[in-house]
């Protein structure tokens, strides 16, 4: 019997609302409100830096410790968990350690255009699991082509971002690393935008139609999720300052979904432990697990890579000034898109107990049998 989890209720103002998005909503208008687009960039950079130790280098590293230590067990009995840990990170590997030990920068600057491509990706891809997911635990569930309506809207916002820089100039410059855009026709930009404006007519009004046919409306965490992409990534809402709490919004989103996942499986894990024994396996547990994406996430992003580059193993004045940082950056943030694309999917066993299971104190919205 499936283990019934608590989750916070759908009010409007519910810390869900608020993490999902709603924050990042607030704080562009704040932006907006408060310092024009001339401000000078340096305090919300270094605000910036400092976020990114809390929140997005732990987002990055908590998907490795649940794929190599939660999922372990997959690895090497399933094809897509073998590709995701084994056979991507070694191809990446190899393939970043002979463009930055040749001095091969055009490489590189293939690389930093590819991940763009796949981080941009895995925004429309995580926005569309916040909508799915906290459905699903309402017992709110979509048809297939709903589905496909809402994913077409978000990869179609997502693309007026992508081709926005990829037609506006020839070069790009990546922690001192000069290389070429993709410098695509900028009527490709036209296309992107009149999907958007079409698609989300279409969302409105298949939501409308939910309404009136099925007596369900969508939850204000999916809302507010969707409504924040269009925040991140419309050029309309672009503010220097503001692009740079970007990334720290996207990890808070993602890791709102690890901390229920975690929370709801060391509960069940201990549920049968009591006092001193309870509160000793919830600590190795749970604690134990944002201590270790925290201090890993450090390592990978901050103190490992710089060292290795202060010591100068490196020499190439095309590959800019911390080539091994670059390298870092660019395994990582292309790892973790394969990595999340195995880990978070709706028949993995831990993220259908931990992740989806439903409220105890909700009534199913919808009779659908279809499955988010």
């Amino acid at each position: 019997m499936q283990k019934a989890v608590s989750v916070p209720t759908d009010g409007l103002w519910t810390w869900e609302v608020f993490l999902l998005g709603g924050g990042s909503i607030l704080t562009c208008l704040a932006c907006w409100a408060f310092s024009d687009k001339s401000m000078s960039v340096t305090t919300m950079s270094q605000l910036a830096f400092g976020l990114a130790f809390a929140v997005n280098h732990p987002h990055f590293l908590s998907s490795y410790v649940i794929l190599y230590n939660d999922l372990g067990a997959n690895i090497m009995r399933r094809p897509r968990y073998f590709w995701a840990a084994v056979v991507v990170p070694v191809l990446l590997a190899g393939y970043l350690f002979y463009a930055l030990t040749s001095g091969r920068a055009q490489l590189i600057g293939h690389t930093v255009n590819t991940m763009y491509f796949l981080v941009g990706w895995h925004y429309v891809k995580q926005v569309f699991g916040c909508i799915i997911v906290t459905s699903a635990r309402r017992r709110l569930f979509y048809k297939n082509w709903e589905r496909r309506l809402m994913l077409g809207n978000l990869v179609a916002l997502w693309s007026i971002s992508f081709l926005q820089s990829q037609t506006s100039s020839p070069s790009f410059t990546f922690y001192g690393i000069v290389y070429s855009g993709l410098q695509l026709d900028p009527f490709f930009l036209q296309i992107a935008y009149a999907a958007v404006v079409i698609s989300l007519m279409g969302v409105v009004g298949m939501h409308v139609r939910k309404y009136i046919y099925e007596g369900v409306q969508p939850t204000y965490g999916g809302m507010v999720a969707h409504a924040a992409l269009y925040v991140w990534y419309l050029p309309a809402f672009s503010h220097p300052g503001y692009a740079y709490l970007i990334p720290f919004f996207h990890s808070l989103q993602y890791l709102v979904f690890v901390w229920s996942l975690k929370s709801n499986q060391v509960s069940d894990q201990i549920k049968d432990l009591a006092g001193p024994e309870a509160r000793l396996g919830w600590i190795t547990h749970f604690v134990g697990w944002g201590v270790a994406a925290l201090v890993l996430g450090a390592m990978a992003f901050e103190f490992v890579p710089k060292s290795l580059d202060s010591q100068g193993l490196i020499h190439s004045s095309e590959l800019g000034y911390s080539p091994v940082l670059v390298g870092f950056l660019l395994f990582i943030n292309i790892h973790h898109y394969f990595i999340d694309n195995v880990i978070w999917r709706s028949n993995n066993e831990l993220v259908k107990r931990y992740l989806f299971a439903a409220p105890v104190t909700e009534e199913p919205k919808s009779k659908s049998p279809r499955a988010a």
